[in-house]
């Protein structure tokens, strides 16, 4: 049975790129990339040198609190405190060893071992030893520089950038593994290197800073196939360094121009056909997740801006359509009064080319500046998500040269309802519910066009006045002990049903599942396309048939939005039907079918007896690598069929 989800699934994700992926496998085990990318020394940038005076600090969008933070931050990095994940502190040295996973204390593969040898779940987190050659401090030492004229933060950017690249040979070591690493890195250098020169304006092109980005995308080039096969931001992210690093050698440097223009030429391509397969027409992306989202509009952010910057020909509408799409869905999705979102899919602690001191947690930074570059407005008004426009000059907020051929779309249009119906996200399966500015709540639609990350099947997500009440679990680490491995992806982590015990889909490795879920049918709306503002406010019904069962659900709010009714149908099962209300930490307590809390009380009703209604302590991850205890109220039933209803009173 295995060996047939196994080809099923082969088949949905592709069989060109199935073939990508073994071929890739085969270059290590051969040896091919040992002989076509040998181990050279990586070429040093030539120090910055100059005095460094502060940048003028408009307070309405860079206050005095976001120079405070970054400095503070800059100065833990100097003193040999870095952070890894926007979360985890460890003492470190500055500069660091480049290998270490400080977690575990071990040392991945060093300069001795070509990439291809290295293998990175070899008993430690190889993001841990990715995460700083990620060049991500490179940036902020730029920033703590502009802020302050402090020529401790110039000096310790060079001190980094020249340890690091004596460490690391080209090809040699683990931090050569993975092409979307490198192009992270090439990416924070350009960056950093452009705030150091002249913000807004083209880092001065050095014969070294040349070298160093074309050793770079020479080792990106090499392995494009392979990340376009992973159907993800591998692809984006590898694409976007292409173009910008290309199309900066080929207007800066005459040595590497020719070349520039090669992976310039094929960053444009790839760019093109990536957002037209992965970003989908209702802007959903292809990886179900909202961090992995944000990379994707933060990446396309650093395209757009470059393209100006070096004044290149504009990508095309449809790409621009896209663009527009996937920062209207982020707008969709994060809750307005927090700046947080639901941890929906794979979180890896991913928070690159951010300008700005604002928590991980943040979305509104990323969705601010993607509405300015792809609407051609803000959607926000000021406030310290707007860091990054006053170091990108465009603190105004204004677009000029907006990469677009029709006028800017109304930065309302970006703007979640504050009173509409349910918003249906189609094609990547979601259904936002919106009954007020305080109050929504997402459904997670089994419609899988691409891999799922997680065995999530109509999850609901609940927020309440700035607080995630009904919560996604996350995903914690990607190299965690087994028992974790299979927790957080699978069903048991989300506000849904789990039929006997089981999982709704196999698991066919890390980061696969197999078999596929789908919709019985499209979801049913009321009041459809009516305005919510009826008495009887709105719903949507769903449902899915697994190997184990049949769940049907539906949501209701009343148009006030401080009640909603949730009713699951299920059928099928053998054993048991669990159902989960993964619940914000706070004071909970069960008194007979009714769990009261200071932010709502949830009633449970069913037509069949219930054996177990309980609350127990589970795990949520909201950072990679931390999990912390939550409350989890569990309904077990165990006869067949049964529906449940689940009553929610929000407190005002």
């Amino acid at each position: 049975m295995l060996m047939f989800s196994k080809l099923r699934t082969s088949k949905r994700l592709g069989w060109r790129n199935c073939s990508a992926v073994a071929s890739h496998c085969v270059f290590l085990r051969t040896g091919v990339y040992q002989r076509t990318l040998p181990i050279t020394p990586c070429p040093v940038p030539e120090a910055l040198t100059g005095c460094g005076q502060p940048a003028p600090m408009p307070l309405e969008l860079c206050s005095e609190e976001a120079r405070a933070r970054c400095l503070e931050a800059a100065d833990a990095l100097l003193g040999g405190s870095a952070t890894w994940f926007s979360h985890e502190r460890h003492a470190v040295g500055s500069p660091p060893d480049w290998f270490l996973d400080p977690s575990s204390g071990k040392c991945f593969p060093d300069s001795a071992q070509h990439w291809s040898l290295c293998r990175p779940f070899a008993g430690a987190d190889i993001k841990r030893c990715w995460e700083l050659s990620r060049w991500g401090w490179a940036p902020l030492l730029a920033r703590a520089w502009r802020f302050s004229g402090d020529g401790r933060y110039r000096d310790g950017l060079n001190a980094w950038s020249q340890s690091w690249c004596k460490a690391n040979p080209v090809n040699g070591g683990t931090n050569w593994l993975c092409g979307q690493e490198a192009s992270m890195r090439l990416l924070h250098a350009l960056q950093a290197w452009q705030l150091c020169d002249a913000p807004s304006q083209l880092p001065e092109p050095t014969p070294q800073r040349a070298a160093f980005v074309a050793v770079h995308l020479q080792r990106i080039a090499a392995t494009e196939r392979y990340a376009q096969a992973q159907d993800n931001n591998h692809w984006t992210s590898e694409a976007a360094a292409l173009f910008i690093g290309g199309s900066w050698l080929a207007a800066a440097s005459s040595s590497h121009a020719a070349a520039g223009r090669r992976w310039a030429t094929a960053g444009r391509r790839a760019l093109e056909r990536s957002l037209g397969r992965l970003v989908m027409a209702d802007g959903s992306f292809a990886q179900h997740s909202l961090t992995y989202h944000r990379l994707l509009l933060d990446t396309l952010a650093q395209v757009e801006l470059w393209r100006r910057w070096l004044d290149l020909e504009r990508f095309s509408v449809g790409f621009v359509q896209r663009c527009r799409a996937a920062t209207s869905w982020l707008a969709a999705l994060v809750d307005p009064i927090s700046g947080d979102g639901p941890n929906l899919g794979s979180n890896d602690g991913a928070f690159c080319y951010q300008l700005h001191s604002q928590s991980y947690r943040d979305f509104l930074p990323s969705l601010q500046l993607a509405a300015v570059l792809f609407y051609g407005q803000p959607v926000l008004p000021n406030g310290p998500w707007n860091e990054p426009l006053y170091w990108l000059a465009l603190a105004d907020g204004s677009a000029a040269g907006v990469s677009t051929t029709q006028p800017p779309t109304s930065a309302q249009d970006l703007q979640p309802p504050a009173n509409g119906p349910v918003t249906l996200f189609p094609d990547g399966g979601y259904a936002v519910m919106r009954p007020s500015t305080a109050t929504w709540a997402l459904l997670r639609l089994p419609s899988y066009r691409f891999r799922p990350a997680h065995a999530d099947p109509l999850h609901l997500d609940l927020w309440h006045q700035g607080v995630n009440l009904l919560r996604d679990g996350g995903s914690y680490a990607y190299n965690a002990p087994q028992v974790d491995l299979d927790y957080f992806p699978g069903i048991a982590s989300h506000n849904t049903v789990q039929f006997d015990g089981s999982e709704p889909m196999p698991r066919l490795g890390r980061f696969l599942w197999g078999d596929w879920l789908q919709l019985e049918h499209s979801p049913l709306l009321k009041p459809g396309n009516a305005p919510s503002s009826s008495t009887d406010g709105s719903s949507i019904t769903a449902a899915y048939r697994g190997p184990h069962g049949r769940h049907q659900r539906q949501v209701q709010v009343a148009a006030s939005g401080n009640s909603w009714v949730i009713t699951d149908n299920c059928s099928g099962f053998q054993q048991e039907m669990l159902l989960r209300w993964r619940l914000c930490p706070g004071d909970w307590r069960l008194e007979g079918a009714s769990l009261m809390g200071s932010a709502a009380t949830l009633t449970i009703r069913a037509d069949q007896p219930i054996d177990r209604l309980e609350l127990v302590m589970c795990w949520e991850s909201l950072h990679y690598g931390s999990k912390t205890p939550l409350p989890v109220l569990e309904v077990s039933v165990t006869q067949a069929p049964v529906t449940i209803t689940t009553s929610i009173e929000l407190s005002s």
